[in-house]
């Protein structure tokens, strides 16, 4: 293609120099190569008559007229690499006319790779007490141990979407049901303007569930005829859960109430973890009944060997999220907790990187944050997929 056009370029010269018209010859860009963005079009002109004009066109358009060197002229082309023509004719004092024409190619992409931005919720304290007082440069961010380059940083309040949880089993009649829903109650009634929250209460199905709300009096709207019933299917509702979080925008959040036994989901949980893997969603527990409830339950479903094994599953899904477990030794506690984690949601740092390193493989990355500061801890999530 570069030796066709120069063949054309150079029969123009020739036919306009035989005619005694103005020569005109194109210098940028060069023959065969692809344009984009900002570009200076360049030609030199000669003649026996003095140059009255010259004319620039791209595609047809005219950008420019010169009446005296230098001819160039700056023309913005787009960043798309598509092919484009770029055409100067110059005219002398006598009327004679000399052109020259030049057709850039398309710029030819071999692959696409889209890359989306990775959203990472750091909570950071000192001896328990949560800080809010450092930068971007006080942050180093590894993926697979290879350092990143923050993009975004923000802290404190970030508008969030938040999906409440609340196990309403057989477990849960009476006044249980009503404490914690009174917890859910107090969470709503923290959030801010921008916040969302869903309220799903469950057991072996959806016993109630409200829209994607800011407004408080929606969100408890019907709870009154709900009452506590039937078996818990824990792993299909976090998955559940994680699913109608997956289309929201910014930091989306799970709070789940319940003492961990799953006794009656379809899914297992190494199942529901490898979702977990994939979102971006931030998952607290409010694990009921103490320090561990699995004890050495069975059901028809599983003996305690796989309930003790899915409990542990739930466990490492909370801690690779960035989330936590809130341990609840009464269900009094309930409110509490869900206002803690609020405040804590609060009073994270939000940092933003494009992975240097992904490969769209699914293979898992292991993130790492640390603070320059010594005697600081850091929370966030463990890693996600590539995919």
């Amino acid at each position: 293609m570069r030796r066709h056009l120069l063949c054309y370029t150079l029969l123009l010269w020739i036919a306009s120099a035989a005619a005694g018209s103005p020569s005109v010859v194109l210098i940028s860009p060069a023959p065969g190569e692809p344009v984009f963005g900002e570009i200076e079009v360049v030609a030199e002109v000669s003649s026996e008559e003095e140059i009255t004009k010259v004319t620039f066109l791209l595609d047809d358009y005219v950008v420019a007229e010169l009446s005296e060197p230098p001819y160039r002229v700056e023309v913005d082309v787009g960043e798309r690499g598509e092919g484009h023509r770029f055409e100067v004719i110059a005219e002398d004092a006598s009327g004679e006319t000399g052109r020259t024409l030049l057709v850039s190619p398309e710029l030819e992409i071999d692959f696409e790779l889209e890359l989306e931005l990775l959203q990472l919720y750091v909570t950071v304290s000192r001896r328990e007490q949560r800080l809010l007082d450092l930068n971007a440069g006080d942050f180093v961010v590894t993926d697979d141990g290879e350092q990143q380059r923050l993009v975004t940083f923000e802290r404190g309040d970030v508008p969030l979407t938040a999906l409440l949880l609340v196990d309403a089993s057989d477990s849960m009649r009476g006044e249980r049901l009503d404490t914690a829903v009174a917890g859910a109650e107090a969470f709503i009634a923290g959030m801010q303007e921008l916040d969302q929250a869903k309220l799903v209460l469950f057991a072996e199905r959806v016993l109630h569930d409200s829209p994607f709300t800011s407004f408080a009096e929606v969100l408890s709207a019907g709870l009154a005829g709900v009452e506590a019933r039937g078996s818990t299917a824990l792993n299909d509702h976090l998955y559940l859960a994680l699913k109608l979080l997956e289309p929201r925008q910014g930091r989306r959040v799970v709070i789940l109430l319940s003492d961990g036994i799953d006794v009656a989901s379809v899914l297992r949980m190494n199942e529901v973890l490898e979702t977990l893997r994939r979102s971006q969603a931030l998952v607290y527990w409010l694990r009921l009944g103490g320090d561990d409830t699995s004890g050495g339950h069975s059901s028809a479903w599983r003996d305690a060997a796989s309930h003790r094994q899915e409990f542990e599953l739930l466990e490492r899904g909370v801690e690779d999220s960035g989330g936590r477990i809130l341990v609840l030794s009464d269900i009094s506690q309930t409110a509490d907790a869900f206002t803690e984690i609020l405040r804590e949601l609060r009073d994270q740092y939000v940092l933003g990187y494009y992975p240097s390193n992904n490969r769209g493989d699914g293979d898992w990355h292991r993130i790492r944050v640390r603070v320059k500061e010594r005697g600081l801890k850091v929370r966030t999530r463990q890693g996600y997929v590539d995919f």
